[in-house]
């Protein structure tokens, strides 16, 4: 079962990549619109994704919430009489403040997780019903690139700030409920309660959120939403198609049914094709992916898990390491912590893999690539006490220390080295500027390119000819 940000957001945004990637990719080519980066063609894309993605979320929002009813009840214990409904008026009730339960955490978001955002859920009771929770939640947001002192600071305030205003909360002023679904704020409800409820009944907890607008407000304006955002992307891709000439040659080539010469769809297929010229690459990348996806359906959020949900599916500290867990200093390999993570370490693994592979072979990358990660996974855990590590960033920092000894050693031609050596100080310099951003496992990074350094000695030690015969054929 996916979570409603799913659902609602991510699902609707991701589907028209297919028909625009498949259907009209060559007949986008027909105009003239590269630029000098060749990001054109990808511009013009992504204006008609969002074109039909910004419709189809509204419309997934106002299906969900026009399908349900406003129904009325007396009291509380009537809401579960009602399992498939999802909003609730009612006539009397009463809170048990006293007992009210918080969960605070916080999610990192941004291109470069910039934004460090903390989150309170405070899961108050029902009177006479254990089993149905008001819920309120709080949020800060501030910048993710101070120092943790600072973050100590405004964690602190923050906490002091939703303290005072809790206290002051009237519970009364409500118009109706809404029940949440499956959702990651109805997590944060729940971790609030089951970090003082056993969870020993059958029955999950349920939470209502309050609402102050009228029940016929709740999606008045979705409609109008659809069509205005609908007409209005058509309108922009249209524009966009007639202000660029025609590009005759492409035409000639569409006519022809000639294959594109630069398809960026077929190169990333490619990439991932087990069978291809880089077998082990195409495996690293797509146990990556799966497992992401996978994580999904389980119930991970897709731009920024929480360091217990990261925990919960995998993630390695030091604690569970020393009390028996060693499986996580391999699980861990194969976890994100959001797409952009995800995304950023599959274009490293692409670099450093495709360029090693023909030279060491598929079977030696993919054990290289396991030995590198599991001992960055040690490296983590000796230098950090709490810190909850995931990602394959420390085996790709142990890909990318046998590149540099194959570059030092000269097992690469003159000609390769003139792209390895560029490419180090490239990777070499964005990680020392991530550094500086905060958030990055350092010593799990270093663990990994040290133990690659060592690995690539290794092997030119002892399969040197090898190495070179092999290396002469890229």
């Amino acid at each position: 079962m996916l979570k409603e940000e799913l659902l609602n957001f991510w699902i609707p945004f991701i589907l028209p990549w297919f028909p625009i990637l498949i259907g009209l990719r060559k007949r986008i080519r027909i105009l003239a619109i590269k630029d000098s980066r060749g990001n054109g063609y990808f511009f013009y894309q992504l204006i008609m994704v969002v074109s039909i993605a910004i419709p189809l979320v509204i419309a997934q929002d106002y299906i969900q919430k026009a399908t349900f009813n406003l129904i009325s009840i007396e009291n509380i214990n009537e809401i579960e009489q009602h399992p498939n409904e999802k909003y609730f008026e009612i006539s009397t009730f009463q809170i048990d403040k006293n007992n009210s339960l918080p969960y605070t955490t916080s999610r990192t978001s941004g291109r470069n997780n910039e934004q460090l955002t903390f989150y309170t859920y405070i899961a108050s009771p029902f009177k006479n019903n254990k089993n149905i929770w008001y819920g309120i939640t709080y949020s800060k947001n501030i910048s993710n690139h101070i120092d943790n002192a600072q973050k100590s600071i405004e964690h602190k305030n923050f906490l002091t700030t939703i303290t005072n205003k809790f206290h002051k909360y009237n519970f009364q002023n409500v118009t109706y409920f809404e029940k949440l679904g499956y959702s990651d704020k109805n997590d944060g409800f729940l971790e609030a309660i089951y970090q003082k409820e056993l969870k020993v009944s059958t029955k999950k907890p349920i939470i209502l959120i309050p609402k102050t607008v009228p029940f016929e407000q709740n999606h008045d304006n979705s409609l109008s939403w659809f069509f205005t955002a609908f007409l209005l992307g058509n309108l922009v891709v249209l524009v966009l198609i007639f202000i660029p000439k025609l590009d005759e040659k492409e035409i000639s080539n569409f006519k022809e049914n000639k294959p594109l010469q630069n398809d960026e769809l077929k190169d990333f297929l490619h990439l991932l094709n087990p069978k291809g010229s880089n077998k082990g690459t195409a495996i690293l990348l797509l146990i990556n992916i799966l497992v992401f996806i996978a994580l999904l359906f389980y119930g991970l959020n897709i731009i920024s898990p929480t360091p217990k949900e990261l925990l919960e599916v995998g993630g390695i500290r030091k604690l569970e390491v020393l009390n028996g867990e060693y499986w996580r200093v391999f699980t861990s390999i194969f976890i994100h912590s959001g797409i952009m993570h995800l995304l950023m370490n599959f274009l490293a693994l692409v670099l450093s893999g495709t360029l090693l592979e023909n030279v060491l072979g598929s079977v030696k990358l993919i054990v290289s690539f396991i030995i590198c990660g599991v001992l960055a996974s040690f490296a983590s855990i000796y230098w950090h006490d709490h810190t909850i590590s995931v990602g394959a960033s420390g085996a790709i920092f142990g890909l990318f220390g046998i590149l540099l000894v194959f570059t030092i050693f000269k097992i690469y031609n003159t000609d390769m080295r003139k792209i390895t050596w560029p490419l180090l100080a490239i990777y070499g310099g964005i990680s020392i500027f991530f550094i500086f951003l905060g958030g990055i496992d350092n010593a799990a990074h270093f663990g990994g390119l040290l133990t690659g350094c060592i690995l690539g000695g290794f092997f030119i030690l002892f399969n040197k000819k090898q190495l070179l015969k092999n290396a002469r054929t890229i």
